[in-house]
């Protein structure tokens, strides 16, 4: 009988956003050997915390392997650490490995950032993504070698909701090499817009915002009343309008709110492609908010780690810039 050999850490791979941190310690098969994480985003730091609050949480792993630091994220972002720039669509794994911007750093640490994404939408605005591009990479991998869902015709054109804050919508098609390239994306604010709703306009006020339990119908009574004619600014005064005649429970509202805006997200999407089927990268609330509205219009979607994404796209990018050894990614 053979004896296995622990797993060894190649990679240490940070995704740093606005509101939080994320890292994970890797192995060159994308596996995730320890993960840490902290309410510790960008927005919070000065220029000069960013090493020390990176160190405070990977100072055990630095300590026990030599291993590179590869990050992605708002700390590549005019406002984050270092600006690591843009590549433009149509992106694949290895323009980000090639444009990778190195930090220095007083710990002399191997420390470098993935470049975000950008790229012109159909109507001629542009557009960006700074973390999400990672995502996608390493999901195209996860979905094609872990989830077994598809067949080589399917894979050459993948459609992913990355749901948040600024919700993304990004296109994956596939190079003349195979690889998997970002064509297109999108960004819909509708996570940043339901806190400015709720917290800042009157149909929030008086509601008991602390509760976080989702009433799935009065979700889905939103997600239907998106699609009526009137548009969203109309039905967004329906959430006070029902409220007032006692047609929607005080503690519904927040949900309905909801509701009426990831389905008007939903509707703007729809109307400008053709989609049977979309892939989810979000929290396990996020994609299962997405994935009821989805259903009730028709659409089929399924939910991919974020984490495991996150990880396989990082291992490919830093193979491709030789920062670790080349092995084949599961």
């Amino acid at each position: 009988m053979t004896e296995q050999s622990s797993p060894t850490p190649v990679l240490i791979a940070v995704d740093w956003g606005s509101s939080n941190f994320r890292a994970f310690l890797l192995d060159n098969r994308g596996k995730i050997l320890s993960e840490v994480s902290a309410p510790q985003g960008m927005l919070c730091l000065k220029k000069d915390e960013f090493e020390p609050a990176l160190l405070a949480q990977i100072q055990p792993w630095v300590t026990d392997f030599s291993v590179p630091v590869l990050m992605a994220g708002m700390v590549g972002s005019a406002q984050g650490w270092v600006d690591a720039g843009y590549i433009d669509c149509p992106a694949d794994a290895n323009q980000a490995a090639i444009n990778l911007c190195h930090v220095d750093n007083e710990s002399q640490l191997s420390i470098r950032i993935v470049p975000g994404v950008k790229c012109q939408t159909a109507n001629l605005q542009p557009d960006v993504m700074r973390g999400e591009e990672v995502q996608v990479f390493g999901a195209v991998s996860l979905i094609e070698h872990e989830l077994g869902l598809l067949n080589n015709a399917q894979l050459d054109m993948l459609v992913f909701c990355l749901p948040g804050t600024h919700s993304k919508w990004i296109k994956m098609a596939k190079n003349d090499q195979g690889q998997p390239i970002v064509e297109s994306l999108s960004t819909q604010m509708t996570g940043e817009m339901y806190n400015i709703v709720v917290e800042n306009s009157i149909l929030g006020k008086g509601l008991d915002k602390q509760a976080t339990d989702v009433d799935m119908d009065s979700f889905l009574q939103g997600v239907h009343t998106s699609q009526r004619e009137g548009g969203l600014l109309h039905h967004l005064f329906s959430a006070r309008t029902l409220r007032l005649e006692q047609r929607l429970d005080d503690k519904h509202v927040c949900s309905y709110i909801s509701g009426l805006l990831i389905g008007a997200e939903l509707c703007s999407v729809l109307a400008a492609s053709s989609l049977e089927h979309i892939y989810l990268i979000g929290s396990s609330t996020l994609n299962t908010l997405y994935a009821q509205a989805l259903k009730e219009l028709g659409l089929l979607s399924t939910p991919v780690s974020s984490a495991k994404a996150s990880a396989l796209g990082m291992v490919m990018i830093a193979q491709q810039a030789n920062l670790i050894k080349s092995k084949e990614v599961h």
